[in-house]
């Protein structure tokens, strides 16, 4: 009688084991599932840029040979002459990355070209704001000096330029980005514009 109590027993404890197992493995899922419905913050992507490769045409209407690149256009008066200083003022506008560059073309003589690349070295000093900058200086063939300063961090001018051949001739600029102010997601266009400006002052010719 014992031998069958004990089989009976041990049928009955095999017969409920799964159940627990079971259970507890229901109880473990639910317990995951509740975890997953937690909401968490996501992280802000920034917009992404689609850059475009440079072709390059030559400027109209300018003394001076002057190349930009084919997805860029000229706004406002890109024939304003103003009497008191002989300088023309254009604004060469990147419609894909919505940014401008603002560019002046000044004729000087002996006399006054050295107060014109002294007036116009402050300004780039007092736009780049006191933030660490690259300086890229170049010499072109054409005999033009032209200094690059790349201010990464300044949200509102990051690449500012200056050229000129000592003579007759000084041109500054300065790119404004309008839409984009987060350092990382206007990197791509201030790397593109860049990398026209340095074509453009290259070939830049009287």
């Amino acid at each position: 009688m014992s031998k069958k109590r004990d089989c009976r027993f041990s049928t009955a404890v095999f017969t409920i084991l799964p159940i627990w197992v079971i259970a507890m493995a229901l109880s473990l899922i639910l317990c995951e599932c509740s975890d997953n419905n937690v909401a968490t913050p996501r992280r802000k992507a920034f917009p992404r840029i689609i850059t475009h490769d440079s072709t390059f045409y030559v400027m109209e209407n300018l003394p001076i040979h002057f190349e930009i690149s084919k997805i860029a256009s000229i706004t406002l008066d890109s024939a304003s002459v103003s009497s008191s200083n002989n300088s023309r003022w254009i604004n060469i506008y990147y419609k894909p990355y919505n940014a401008t560059i603002y560019c002046t073309f000044t004729q000087a003589d002996n006399a006054s070209i050295k107060e014109v690349l002294s007036n116009r070295s402050e300004r780039m000093a007092l736009n780049s704001g006191g933030l660490t900058s690259e300086l890229i200086e170049l010499t072109n063939a054409n005999k033009f000096y032209s200094q690059i300063l790349i201010t990464e961090q300044n949200k509102v001018t990051p690449i500012q330029f200056l050229s000129t051949n000592n003579q007759n001739w000084v041109i500054s600029g300065a790119l404004c980005i309008d839409k984009y102010k987060n350092i990382d997601s206007i990197r791509p266009v201030i790397n593109v514009v860049k990398r026209d400006i340095i074509h453009s002052l290259k070939t830049i010719n009287q």
